[in-house]
Formats: structure tokens, sequence, C-alpha cells
């Protein structure tokens, strides 16, 4: 419930908002937007787990819409949704720009996005479990993996998983994609450093945060996204 009460608070809570899940996996933020009293949607690549979540669902009687798709092509309408949750997966998809592109036009006017990215040099690999993976070349990258015995089998991933094929972005490099895809950016660190500060504290803090921690440190960057406009 963390994840959904930290996002309630961001945003000010969900109301009436439709919410789309992408990469909902075995249902576990949709059943939580659920028993809070939200209309959530998820779509999920793997069967296995959708399965898992239907059958968790109807133990619980509740009624799950939740569709297999990839996040290239939504199967949704345009402007079908107030809220997006994408939660470690954008490394996992084989077109992030396009992923990006389908967000915004199944997303309504002034609506909001969470997504999680991870940080192409950030110090520690939370998929690997291993330091520095992000500061090697791509080349070396999986004989790094094998010399500290980190290799997954991936022989029948669905999503991208080694670690050649997955999606790690720099700030930058990520504001731009978000920019040319329509979507406004900012970073959630960010935001909590301004509401818990006085202004010239927040201000000396995000200096820190931004030219260290955030380029360096932090394993994974998170951010809302904001289609503007009106309802």
């Amino acid at each position: 419930m963390a994840h959904l009460q930290n996002l309630e608070q961001l945003i000010g809570g969900f109301g009436n908002k439709k919410i789309l899940d992408i990469g909902a996996g075995s249902g576990r933020f949709m059943f939580e937007c659920i028993e809070r009293g939200y209309d959530a949607t998820g779509i999920e690549i793997d069967s296995t787990k959708i399965e898992s979540a239907q059958i968790q669902a109807h133990e619980k009687g509740i009624k799950l819409n939740l569709f297999k798709g990839i996040a290239e092509q939504l199967p949704f309408p345009d402007s079908s949704f107030d809220f997006v949750n994408v939660g470690e997966v954008i490394e996992h998809v084989r077109d992030p720009k396009q992923v990006l592109v389908e967000i915004y036009r199944v997303l309504r006017p002034g609506g909001t996005v969470y997504i999680s990215v991870h940080n192409r040099f950030g110090m520690y690999d939370t998929h690997f479990h291993i330091y520095f993976l992000g500061w090697m070349p791509r080349s070396w990258a999986n004989k790094y993996i094998s010399f500290f015995g980190k290799d997954k089998d991936i022989a029948d991933a669905i999503d991208l998983q080694n670690i050649c094929d997955m999606h790690y972005f720099t700030f930058g490099q990520f504001k731009k994609l978000a920019k040319k895809s329509g979507l406004r950016l900012q970073d959630i660190r960010e935001i909590k450093i301004q509401k818990r500060f006085s202004r010239i504290l927040a201000y000396l803090t995000c200096l820190g945060y931004v030219l260290i921690l955030r380029p360096f440190y932090f394993s994974t960057f998170h951010f809302l996204l904001y289609k503007d406009g009106i309802h």
C-alpha cells in the first residue's frame, strides 16, 4: 500500500479518476486501488500473471479489468484515463518512445503519470544486485554480471531481461524523451524536498541532490509526468 499512499499524498488522492496500470503483473497495485474504491484498469503482457491475478480476484469476489497487451499498443481509446501508473516497466519494453506516445494518447488533458526509470549511472543495479553495472560499456555488461555470478535465466522471459537490451536513461535523456512525447516532467524527490524544507534550505538541498545524488547515486528515478490541458 506504500506506493499507492505515496501517490495519494503527491497528487491529492484519486477520487473518481480512472486509473491505468501498465505492466500490472499479478494485479497488486490494481487490488490496492480497488480496495480503496478507485476505478482501476490494467494491462499485462504475461498470460501467467494475468491468470494468477484473475484467480485472486475470483477468490476476493472482485471484478478485475485486466487485459493482455503491450505498452506500445494500448487497447484503449484516446483520453481514457486520468492517471497512469508505470512502475518498473519502461526498462523492459521494446520501444520506450512509443510507450510514452501511447501514454500521452490515452491520458486525458490535465492527467498525470507516475513512472520509474532506471538510472544509467546509478551506483547499484537493482535488477542484477551489483554495483557499478551501469557504468560499464554495454559490450562488457554481461561479462561483468557473470564475473560476480549474477546471471539470470532469461531464455523464457517475455519482456526484455538481458542488460544489453534493457533501457536505462540519464535524467537528461529521459526528460528529453518525455518532452518529445508531449509530457511535462517533475522529479518526485525534488517535489518532496521543496515541501519539506524552507525556501533557502530547499534550494541548497535540491542543488546537492541535482549535482551529486541524482546523476550517480540513486538507482532509479521517480517522476510525475503531466499532460497539460483542461479536462
